[in-house]
């Protein structure tokens, strides 16, 4: 059976992601780059902007007062330029420039220096002005900066009345030549020269070059003389204070993208979990309570993320029993103990038969049992104490039903000096069995897998290992030494928590919270 298309109803064929939809999606990756930046390096961004902008702020106000003030001079058509010409079309552009730069002559500047008088010379009073100009408009602005404002005014007025002086003066000594040249040509003329129609001609040009001379003001009016400023000009340390602010950020937020370019720690959970190739079983949120050593009560999102770590850890034991559990880290400040003893305390509230063991001895153990010294823990089992006089009972808080429930745990003991050497014995692989007989469930906090080789011997002693990861801590070196030790020690890395994790919006709280009836 044939199938026959109506080509007037066919389906376009898709094309292809247009240029502009890809200059889109660059924006849009650059934008959102762009905002991890700030949400990551915030701290860093306001630190620069309120450094530079307070440096500013502070340079500014240090600095002396300095006043303005601005005269301005009407440029208009020159007598001389339109008596000679036939039409009064000037250039606009050219005639302001050429304005401008007979301003800044340095013969203007001479001027206004005598007339100041002493103490002032033509380089202060060049280096004091500045000359605004605008193609729109024939009138030139001069404004006169110094540290006194009378010396301001005084600066200003006279370089405006230089200036015409000199456009005056050049003017007429311009008429004054056309003239001589006229009366020396009339001088040579006959009698009979004299009265023919050249003769008047010439006769005529001279007093009309005279008139233009008594008519000529170089072109040039000062329309508006400076005025006695009452504040100063400069400087401005608010203004100095926001530029500078403006400034730092754009430093700041420089050094962030740099920082960004050279920090190799991992940046989201998706990366996270690639890195390691295991799922993400907990994330476990940033919280004050967590940082607290002792026994201090959990919140209510804190918790739930704890629960949610044992039910995880439960589904793992569903077809191969995982009875004993290593918890390590890539790298130090991952929060790996405190996330191994909430774990311990968790399980053993909720009546699962769980012991914590401490096998980083390496620093001082994470509980305090009041005035008992640490003088009982694993370095001394290793060493040859009893277990069972060696494991300590925490009290927890009591569950719903008022029973009494403890956590049972085998501190560090005293700091040995050979850590290495008890944890990789055969009386650490005895303790190890004698709690596996006694507890459902081992808990081992070990120091950080790559940077000590303490904990090595028991990635194969127990069932399996719980990875602890923080991101913007953890590095991609990190977990690759990672990953590599617990291959080289046929370890079972069961997957990955996260810690110091940004809280959702919908947190657990907010979902446990009662609801109004």
């Amino acid at each position: 059976m044939s199938v026959s298309i109506d080509r007037d109803r066919a389906p376009a064929r898709s094309e292809p992601p247009s240029l502009h939809a890809a200059e889109e999606h660059g924006r849009d990756s650059a934008f959102d780059s762009a905002l991890q930046i700030l949400r990551r390096r915030w701290r860093l961004i306001l630190a620069a902007t309120a450094l530079v902008a307070a440096v500013a702020y502070a340079y500014s106000s240090r600095q002396e007062n300095r006043y303005s003030t601005t005269a301005s001079i009407l440029f208009q058509k020159d007598v001389e330029a339109v008596a000679n010409s036939g039409s009064d079309f000037i250039d606009p552009q050219r005639e302001a420039a050429t304005n401008e730069a007979l301003l800044e002559l340095p013969v203007v500047a001479e001027g206004a220096a005598r007339a100041l008088g002493g103490g002032v010379s033509p380089g202060q009073v060049a280096s004091s002005i500045k000359v605004e100009s605008s193609r729109e408009s024939d009138i030139v602005d001069i404004k006169a900066t110094t540290a006194d404002p009378r010396l301001s005014v005084r600066m200003v007025n006279a370089y405006g009345k230089s200036f015409i002086d000199f456009r005056r003066t050049a003017a007429r000594q311009r008429i004054d030549e056309a003239i001589a040249g006229a009366r020396n040509a009339l001088s040579e003329l006959t009698t009979a020269q004299l009265e023919s129609p050249a003769g008047l001609e010439l006769r005529q040009r001279i007093n009309q070059l005279e008139t233009t001379r008594s008519l000529q003001t170089g072109g040039a009016d000062l329309v508006q003389q400076g005025v006695l400023p009452t504040s100063p000009s400069a400087p401005k340390p608010m203004r100095s204070g926001i530029l500078g602010g403006i400034l730092g950020a754009i430093l700041g937020f420089s050094l962030a993208v740099l920082r960004e370019r050279r920090d190799n720690t991992i940046k989201d959970l998706d990366a996270l979990q690639d890195a390691f190739g295991r799922p993400v079983i907990a994330e476990i949120p940033r919280s004050r309570a967590l940082a607290r050593s002792g026994m201090a009560p959990l919140g209510v999102e804190e918790a739930e993320a704890f629960r949610t770590l044992r039910s995880s850890l439960r589904y793992f034991s569903v077809d191969s029993a995982t009875r004993s559990l290593l918890v390590a880290s890539a790298s130090t400040g991952e929060g790996k103990s405190t996330i191994a003893r909430r774990l311990a305390e968790t399980m053993a509230a909720m009546g699962d038969s769980v012991v914590l063991v401490e096998a980083d001895m390496h620093r001082p153990s994470g509980f305090s049992l009041g005035t008992d010294p640490d003088t009982r823990g694993l370095s001394s089992v290793l060493s040859g104490q009893p277990l069972n006089d060696s494991l300590a009972e925490l009290p927890l808080a009591t569950a719903s039903g008022g029973e009494h429930r403890v956590l049972a745990v085998l501190r560090n003991g005293p700091l040995p000096p050979n850590p290495s050497e008890l944890i990789d014995s055969a009386r650490m692989r005895e303790v190890l069995l004698e709690l596996r007989a006694q507890f459902d469930t081992v808990i081992v906090d070990s120091p950080p897998l790559p940077i000590v080789s303490d904990a090595l011997p028991l990635i194969n002693q127990v069932d399996g290992v719980l990875a602890i990861s923080a991101i913007g801590i953890t590095t991609r070196e990190g977990v690759r030494d990672f990953l590599r030790l617990v291959g080289l020690h046929d370890g079972d890395l069961l997957g990955v928590v996260v810690n110091f994790a940004e809280r959702a919006d919908r947190s657990a709280a907010a979902y446990y919270r009662p609801q109004p009836s």
